[in-house]
This record gives C-alpha cells, structure tokens and sequence, in this order.
C-alpha cells in the first residue's frame, strides 16, 4: 500500500474536490454551495423525515479540519417549528445500520461543539476515524488507476449516518472524472 501519509487530504485539494462537488451540484440544482464567510443562511433548507415521522430541517456543512487533515460534517436539526434536535434525539435518529458502531462510542461518533465558522452548536460528525476508512477505499483506487473525487467518496460514506444521501449522479460524475483522467494519462504517454 502506498504510504498512509498519502491518504491526508491537503487544504487545497480539498478546495478542489469542493469546487467539482458544488460544480456538479448547480449542473443538478441539489442545493450545496460553497460559503467563505459568515454569510447568513437561507432557512429554507431541505427537509427530511426522522424516525419518529415528525418533519425535521437539516443543514449540513463540510469543512476542512487542518489537525485530522480530512473533511468534517458539522450539522444541525430542527423540528418545524424551530426546536433543535437534542444530542440523544440525533444518536436516536441514526440510521439502523450504523447503530451498532454508535452503541459502541457514541461520544466518538457523533458530538455537539461550537462551529468554528459561524460560532454555534452544531453537531459533528467526529472526524478521528476518516482517515483509517478512507485510507482502504483510496488505496483501491489508486490500485486499479481511478481518480476518486475524495469529496464525493467521503461524504456518500457518512452522510447516511446523519440521513444524508447523495443522488446517484455523483457516482457517476466520479466515475467520469476517473474516465477522462484515464484518457488523459494515456494521451500523454
């Protein structure tokens, strides 16, 4: 396996991934968009449904952790009405697949911290592991010679933690972006 110093994701090729990502996401008007600042947000986030059937607002954000070296998903929920979720109502909502692996360190998964953009509580998505998983799934592409869109492959993997899913045509945007590196490489040897 190449060296794990491989898998650390630089800050400027996580501003990269990020523009590709949000690129494609105007192309299929999904809503992310990338902020510099403390921009206000729009209310209007998309909705999702909680397990207990009850209309929850989601905002995700991703951010670059420049001590784990890898993206962060900061989070926050609220009901309709504008009452957040509390940390148990989130370890609650969890997915059922992932329940196990939150029983075993839900403080190690899943934490309430201050945003360091915007300077409220958000959620997160605890990033000490990302590396370790990320690592296995890299080094499977960089073995068969396919560019892998870190952004894409990391936030399809925990986003549905958190009940976040990435619409299919980002796969297949990876996939092409694998394609056309590929032909790239070849036009050039």
């Amino acid at each position: 396996m190449a060296g794990e110093e491989d898998f650390f994701l630089e800050e400027k090729r996580f501003k990269q991934y990020c523009e590709d990502f949000v690129k494609h996401s105007q192309q299929i008007g999904d809503g992310w968009e990338w902020r510099t600042s403390k921009e206000p947000l729009d209310d209007s986030q998309a909705a999702g449904a909680c397990s207990t059937e009850e209309v929850v607002r989601y905002e995700y954000h991703v951010l670059y952790s420049s001590s784990y070296q890898v993206p962060v998903l900061y989070f926050r929920a609220c009901f309709l009405d504008g009452r957040p979720l509390t940390l148990d109502e989130i370890w609650g909502s969890v997915h059922a697949s992932y329940q196990d692996r939150l029983q075993e360190g839900p403080w190690d998964t899943i934490t309430q911290q201050e945003h360091p953009i915007l300077g409220q509580p958000f959620f997160v998505l605890h990033p000490c592991r990302t590396k370790e998983f990320i690592s296995a799934v890299l080094s499977g592409s960089q073995d068969h010679h396919r560019h892998t869109n870190y952004i894409i492959l990391w936030l399809s993997t925990v986003g549905p933690v958190v009940g976040l899913n990435l619409p299919l045509s980002y796969a297949k945007l990876a996939l092409e972006q694998s394609t056309d590196a590929d032909l790239a490489k070849r036009a050039l040897s």
